[in-house]
């Protein structure tokens, strides 16, 4: 972290004062919608809108946005010859003066050529989605009431409503009335307070099931309402039951809850973040963590979004990310920290292996091209990236300083640039290069540590980065430092050697211990006194195998996301997109065997596609795979095992004695791979080598336990295998003139080295 620089006062306090009352330049600022919708026969539907605007500028005329037909419209009391609402005449209007524009309108339920933003008439309810994906503009208030339809122009919203004979409407806003026409249709009338976008406007109508409900918090207790058609109450109560300890979490992080109620209803197509009436995708009525991570999204939009929303869609990962961010933090609410960083270190697993891939590239947060606006950059990246701010700034810190934007800024807009210059004001910090790297830039970092022990320990840090060009600067690494007696020491490290000021002996040290930094890199943990057998780290795609317990040891993997460094031995045609770190003190007597994935390309049958993706393809066989081991970053890579399980599109690489230090895939010309140093702690040595016809061949090995043999040739067939074999015996092979890899595994080693038959 770097201190902050000395900036001009004035112009950050205007920035960060940014409200409902500064806005966008623009010709009218929208104060207040009125607004009258008739459902009762389905679609078509006819309207009524008196749009209440000031004037902010001498112009001509104005404009409003429909996906419908205007019968009849007045401006100021005077009916239009032309019901147009491209070009409302403001003549006779003074700068500063408040009028009515009044619009008849019928409406065919508009609906995005993608399915899903817009008006939707279903056989069993009717409803608006108010964001299109693939809409242009993004936003679709207009797909029922005529609006200025965008982030900024903010207003207030009184809804009148007729819903069908037997149905019953829920909408945004606080209820005002309901009554039973004699037609036996419903009329209700909803007002929203609150400086408010049209994209979160909401009408919706069913014959709702409805469950009223309050939610005690910190700063009042608010009602709730929950309307459903296909479910039972049981399911939906249980489904929202964990919003009695997520509410009060959201609100000790991002402040109060400015909205009055809480409401969802379910939909057929999606879920929205209507405000107080959060459209959700029927599916996600659920105890399923997909269901809940989905109800604590939408919910975290009424500060991310709602509250304080993007400018423009250029910086929709302030809206998105930062909603996706709330589900982590409902996450530790509801199941403690040790769920949360999991849950966190599973999505920066997809992100750091599908997001370029799903979104043709990998982009910066902002300025985010229109077709990528709802991608999983803006959503996952983008809730990296507000992970990552809360480590880097400490959560005391990050906290407070959003509790200030939340107040500083509500009902207002931001980007990406004073979203930057308003936190690095009320925390202290200068975010400039935190904003230039991670939300200005693409990609990602990756940092190796190394821990250099001696009378002088020190940390070494070097950094590469992935998918940018863009260099990171002043960043400070989280390193947990282990000692031999189990004390343990947390540092913040920058790039290069820091010599460390401990007082005992060092043993190894882990990256991000504590999941403070999205950088390109994922921690697994596996606690080796637990049980013998079979292990999985699911996120850092390995697994090991224990014979015995092993007595007070813990195994930590770093899956590294980024290419291994140093240089690989002649032979190898294409390193791997990544590396394991395994990081302990167990030994070569511990026996621990290890399997690390690979996955050929974006095979779709995986449950991790693209994993390999342009390392291992189609044109390489799965015989041309190995497994490469180094001790430390100034040792040099070998071949460490050419087993594998599985088939040729996915499988495990399997190694009999793993190690602390690094491991790598890569692609191999095992015919001209050079010879291997042997794995650390053996010296190995095949005699003679190269080996003339009819000549036995010895194996010295430096264990005297026995170990199997197997040869395989160029084609990756075995030619020759036993079982049983002892240090110094004679082999008689008997094997064609060719070039052969000699495999020798036991408990104890697993060790590959090549063969010349004469």
């Amino acid at each position: 972290m770097k201190g902050v620089k000395i900036l001009c006062v004035v112009i950050l306090l205007v920035l960060c004062g940014y409200s409902a009352q500064g806005q966008v330049a623009d010709s009218v600022d929208v104060l207040d919608y009125d607004i009258f919708v008739d459902l009762s026969a389905g679609k078509p539907f006819v309207g009524e809108a008196v749009v209440t605007m000031n004037l902010m500028r001498p112009c001509a005329n104005i404009s409003l946005q429909l996906a419908g037909t205007a019968d009849s419209v007045e401006v100021n009391g005077t009916r239009l010859a032309s019901p147009t609402l491209s070009a409302l005449p403001t003549s006779g209007i003074a700068v500063g003066q408040s009028f009515d524009v009044h619009v008849w309108y019928h409406c065919n339920g508009y609906v995005e050529s993608g399915g899903w933003g817009g008006m939707h008439f279903d056989s069993d309810m009717s409803y608006n989605l108010g964001v299109g994906f693939d809409a242009d503009p993004h936003v679709m208030g207009r797909a029922f009431f005529p609006c200025r339809d965008n982030f900024t122009d903010k207003a207030t919203y009184t809804l009148r409503v007729k819903a069908k004979t037997g149905w019953t409407a829920e909408c945004g806003g606080m209820l005002q009335s309901r009554i039973l026409n004699a037609d036996s249709t419903e009329s209700s009338v909803w007002r929203i307070a609150q400086q408010t976008p049209t994209y979160l406007v909401s009408v919706s109508q069913a014959a709702w099931k409805r469950i009223y409900d309050s939610i005690p918090s910190l700063y009042d207790t608010y009602p709730a309402t929950y309307g459903y058609l296909h479910y039972n109450s049981t399911r939906v109560r249980q489904a929202f039951a964990e919003l009695d300890s997520v509410v009060p979490m959201f609100e000790r992080c991002f402040g109060p809850y400015r909205w009055g109620r809480i409401g969802y209803i379910a939909t057929n197509k999606g879920s929205m973040e209507h405000v107080n009436n959060i459209g959700l995708a029927k599916q996600a009525i659920s105890l399923a963590e997909a269901g809940q991570s989905t109800i604590a999204h939408e919910l975290g939009h009424a500060w991310f979004g709602n509250l304080v929303t993007c400018e423009t869609e250029e910086d929709m990962w302030i809206n998105e990310g930062g909603a996706s961010f709330t589900s982590e933090v409902a996450m530790e609410a509801v199941k403690g920290r040790e769920a949360s960083d999991d849950y966190y270190q599973r999505t920066l697993e997809e992100v750091l292996r599908t997001t370029h891939v799903t979104d043709a590239g990998y982009r910066p947060l902002s300025p985010m091209p229109h077709d990528y606006t709802y991608g999983s950059t803006v959503y996952k990246k983008g809730w990296m990236v507000w992970h990552s701010l809360r480590g880097y700034l400490g959560e005391e810190v990050f906290y407070s300083a959003l509790q200030r934007l939340m107040n500083s800024c509500a009902f207002g807009n931001i980007d990406s640039y004073r979203l930057r210059d308003s936190l690095s004001l009320y925390t202290g910090v200068d975010l400039t290069d935190f904003f230039d790297f991670h939300v200005f830039s693409p990609g990602f970092v990756d940092y190796h540590v190394d821990l250099i022990p001696g009378d002088h320990p020190a940390v070494n840090i070097r950094q590469q980065t992935v998918g940018t060009t863009a260099t990171p600067r002043g960043s400070m690494v989280p390193v947990t430092i282990f000692g031999t007696d189990g004390t343990t020491m947390k540092g913040y490290f920058q790039e290069g050697t820091s010599t460390l000021d401990v007082q005992y002996d060092v043993a190894f040290c882990v990256l991000d211990y504590n999941c403070e930094f999205s950088d390109a890199a994922t921690l697994g943990i596996l606690d080796l006194t637990d049980y013998a057998g079979l292990q999985t780290l699911p996120t850092e795609h390995m697994k090991v195998r224990m014979d015995h317990n092993i007595r007070s040891q813990k195994f930590y993997a770093e899956h590294h996301m980024a290419p291994a460094m140093g240089e690989m031995p002649e032979g190898v045609v294409r390193r791997a997109n990544r590396y394991w770190m395994l990081r302990g003190t167990w030994t070569e007597n511990d026996s621990l065997k290890g399997y690390f994935r690979f996955v050929r390309g974006a095979a779709s049958s995986s449950s991790y596609p693209n994993l390999d993706r342009g390392f291992y393809t189609k044109a390489a066989t799965a015989d041309s795979l190995g497994l490469f081991y180094r001790a430390n970053g100034s040792d040099s890579w070998h071949l460490v095992s050419r087993t594998r399980e599985g088939d040729a599109n996915e499988g495990w690489m399997v190694a009999q004695n793993i190690l602390p230090g690094e491991y790598t895939l890569a692609v191999v010309d095992f015919e001209n791979l050079s010879i291997d140093t042997p794995h650390p702690s053996f010296n190995t040595t095949l005699f003679p080598n190269p080996l003339s016809k009819g000549q036995p061949l010895t194996i010295e090995v430096g264990t005297e336990m026995p170990f199997t043999v197997t040869i395989v040739d160029t084609d990756g067939r075995t030619v020759w295998h036993r079982d049983g074999c002892h240090n110094g015996q004679k082999l008689d092979l008997q094997l064609p003139k060719g070039t052969y890899i000699v495999t020798i595994e036991n408990k104890q080693i697993s060790i590959q080295s090549k063969l010349i038959q004469l």
